[in-house]
């Protein structure tokens, strides 16, 4: 499948997210008598009076069009063509928006794939999700992320009421995300063993608690790992690219999981942070 053809495939998916909020006093029954709760606070869809979730009295939501709207007219202002995909969770208590750069994108170092700058915006009004801004590529072909450790590609803060983000990290990321291109192929030619698959996935499935034989780790995910590390090996090689591939599947794909959302933003937080750590093997 040629760079067009995967392009031609992308489509806006546009959903209302620009609907009102309102902060309002928290209360309970309790034998048929309204209670208040004095140090809560509920958050509910002004125009269908839908909850949404609540908090204390000191949280200070950011509207999701306070947040999208103005990276939309950054991209705008770039004069470059993309797509912009949204998807509402929970009645519009969380949101998560993708827009996806068509013409800044490069080669899979693999020959394989075309890699597309995007920028994904998660918010949310139940507490699950801070403002978050992730700025990365993604395979047309698999649709899988590219996990990148940089600070600045990865942009979170708590719900204060204002949002602070820096519109200049765009430009950086864009850039960042082309210095991504040397260091692909670079990974595609180097080769990797089984036992530095073993120890990122002991890494990546680490649990607190030791399971029933004994091991510290998730051994469901543990396995699934393995899995995805075989079918990248086959069909890529035995090298660091196809090792990050089978990682950022896992990371994009969950499977027989209570919230896909969720699982994706914990398991991206999971490899950011290894990423970050100067042993990393992707350093």
């Amino acid at each position: 499948m040629n760079h067009m053809t995967q392009l031609a495939k992308l489509i806006d998916k546009p959903a209302e997210y620009n609907f009102p909020i309102e902060t309002i006093p928290m209360k309970g029954m309790c034998d048929d008598k309204l209670i208040n709760c004095d140090d809560r606070v509920m958050i509910i869809r002004a125009d269908t009076e839908e909850y949404l979730g609540n908090h204390s009295k000191s949280y200070r939501p950011v509207t999701h069009a306070k947040v999208l709207d103005p990276i939309i007219d950054i991209v705008d202002s770039m004069n470059t063509p993309y797509i912009t995909q949204v998807n509402m969770i929970d009645n519009g208590a969380m949101m998560e928006a993708r827009i996806i750069c068509k013409e800044i994108c490069f080669d899979d170092p693999a020959q394989q794939d075309y890699i597309a700058f995007q920028i994904t915006v998660r918010n949310s009004y139940n507490g699950v999700w801070s403002v978050m801004i992730q700025a990365d590529g993604l395979r047309l072909w698999c649709m899988n992320g590219c996990t990148t450790p940089d600070k600045i590609a990865n942009y979170r803060q708590k719900h204060n009421g204002r949002f602070n983000y820096n519109f200049d990290h765009i430009k950086h990321s864009i850039n960042l995300f082309r210095d991504n291109e040397p260091r692909f192929r670079e990974w595609y030619n180097t080769k990797v063993r089984d036992d530095d698959a073993i120890t990122l996935f002991d890494k990546l499935t680490w649990t607190p608690k030791p399971t029933v034989d004994g091991r510290y780790r998730n051994e469901t995910q543990f396995v699934n790992l393995l899995g995805l590390w075989g079918k990248y090996e086959n069909q890529i090689g035995k090298n660091k690219w196809a090792l990050y591939n089978a990682v950022t599947h896992w990371i994009s794909h969950p499977e027989n999981v209570s919230s896909t959302n969720k699982t994706i933003v914990e398991r991206n937080s999971k490899m950011l942070s290894y990423m970050s750590k100067s042993d990393s093997m992707f350093n």
